[in-house]
């Protein structure tokens, strides 16, 4: 396949965003979790389920467009975004290591996005 569409990038963005949404609904989720038919009612696990099924069509769409090894690296951004995102919702603490893991992500995702 040739070059990978930006079409196909943003496309993983918004998924990698929804995948991140969805571990705080997962997290949330957990605090009140009960393997009973209560789980039925547990809104939050059922939109942290959606949300990775929205991800998982965006993701297709976008493997469409352009290149796996030059896309689902970009995934990784996730783990920044849910970094953040734990960080407000849930006050966690982001220490000098977490800022290091971050960098290192960002940095691998350039290296391997880079001319492609």
């Amino acid at each position: 396949m040739g070059k990978t569409k930006l079409s196909a990038i943003i496309l993983v963005i918004i998924s990698t965003l929804f995948i991140s949404i969805a571990q705080i609904f997962y997290k949330l989720a957990s605090q009140n979790l009960v393997f009973s038919t209560e789980l039925i009612f547990n809104y939050s696990l059922w939109i942290g389920l959606f949300l990775y099924a929205i991800a998982a069509l965006l993701l297709i769409l976008a493997l469409q467009r352009g290149e796996l090894s030059t896309l689902y690296p970009m995934i990784a951004l996730g783990y920044f975004l849910v970094v953040i995102l734990s960080h407000f919702v849930f006050g966690e603490t982001i220490n000098t290591f977490k800022w290091a893991g971050i960098v290192l992500i960002i940095i691998g995702v350039g290296v391997l996005g880079a001319k492609s």
